[in-house]
């Protein structure tokens, strides 16, 4: 049973003298979203193929020097054979894990309805670089100049979807093409070869082998996108989030952690296991609203910056259910924080998670527009 809540904003201990370091209490929440499709495919096409045309090698580096030693085939025709065969089985797999439709409208079938089509374009590094200085991890290898296609098509000729998916590596300053030293795994004896190696030509040719093996992941990372662009084309998909109503462990706070406790009952109410505890998002509704007053108004008494922090977090998680997206948006940048979260170690369970998973709740749902709905169970 709910508690009464008397609230008198007056008396509330937001307006803090000295500042002294707060001890939070926790009351995490989460919902589902469903995510519908963006572009739902006819009702006659059920049956599909897919084809992967690709000269990129899906084995690494170390796959391949595993590889090695557990085939014993001696014959190079029939080794050759052997490792053909093998890379187009992990193709198949990759195919399979990224980009199959998993769902049962869909079926895997001959003859196909429809045809899903990767074609990657050659592998080739630019500007690669021979003197190579080992102990700097931002030292520069190359420019990596790769990108794919993907294309859905009906037996028909209809051409469903036709999108270039471009190659980036990923990097704390942003995407990027460049391929650094710290961005590439190198072994000592490579290293060591390489050093070894005196002529120019010689040194790039070997580094060029050698980043050769980049190939499995910049394949990989193709399967995975397209495998993203089906799903959010065709399927309808849910997508679980979270978030943290945050209290004060001081009697002075009675206020703020009955409202925090009552409105995480009630969120978590949506995805509850059980039939008689669980609500619908019309039901909870009036919770969120004197949620939402709560904080707005307590933010208004607030001058100690960790509380005015919580404040800020907890409104925004209420306005983000309460689909004002923009206002949730506005509310998280108020916290200083945000603009450090990918700048520092984040713990689970402490308040810059919550901050970070909440940030990507709101992008979310940014994302996907009103295609995002809460779902109910």
């Amino acid at each position: 049973m709910k508690k009464a809540i008397l609230i008198v904003f007056a008396s509330l201990p937001f307006i803090c003298g000295a500042q002294k370091k707060i001890k939070t209490i926790k009351s995490p929440v989460g919902w589902y979203y469903q995510i519908a499709p963006e572009a739902p495919l006819a009702d006659n096409l059920k049956n599909y193929q897919i084809k992967v045309k690709t000269d990129l090698d899906p084995m690494d580096f170390w796959d391949e020097v595993n590889w090695s030693i557990q085939v014993n085939e001696k014959d190079p025709l029939k080794r050759r054979a052997k490792y053909e065969s093998d890379v187009q089985d992990t193709i198949n797999k990759w195919a399979d894990n990224y980009l199959a439709l998993k769902d049962m409208s869909y079926t895997r079938s001959n003859p196909p309805d429809f045809t899903i089509t990767l074609h990657t374009d050659q592998f080739t590094m630019e500007n690669v670089q021979t003197d190579i200085d080992y102990s700097d991890q931002e030292s520069l290898l190359g420019e990596i100049n790769v990108s794919a296609n993907l294309k859905v098509e009906t037996s028909k000729k209809e051409v469903l979807l036709d999108i270039d998916i471009p190659y980036y590596i990923d990097d704390e300053n942003g995407q990027t093409k460049s391929l650094r030293l710290k961005h590439f795994a190198v072994n000592p004896s490579f290293k060591l070869k390489l050093k070894m190696t005196k002529k120019p030509e010689k040194r790039e040719k070997l580094l060029k082998k050698r980043i050769k093996r980049f190939e499995a992941d910049i394949l990989e990372y193709f399967m995975q996108e397209a495998g993203k662009i089906l799903r959010s084309k065709y399927l309808s998909q849910q997508e679980r989030v979270i978030s943290c109503l945050f209290g004060i462990k001081s009697k002075e706070y009675d206020a703020l952690n009955t409202v925090g406790e009552n409105t995480e009952t009630a969120i978590n109410s949506l995805s509850a296991l059980s039939k008689k505890k669980r609500k619908t998002l019309e039901e909870i509704t009036p919770d969120l609203h004197n949620a939402r007053d709560f904080y707005t108004e307590a933010l208004t008494k607030a001058t100690d910056p960790d509380v005015q922090d919580i404040l800020n977090l907890n409104l925004a998680t209420m306005l983000l259910l309460l689909n004002d997206v923009d206002a949730a948006k506005f509310q998280i940048q108020n916290i200083p924080e945000l603009q450090e979260l990918g700048t520092k170690t984040i713990w689970e369970g402490s308040f810059t998670f919550y901050l970070q998973v909440l940030d990507q709740a709101i992008a979310l749902k940014q994302k996907y527009k009103d295609r995002a709905t809460i779902h109910e169970f």
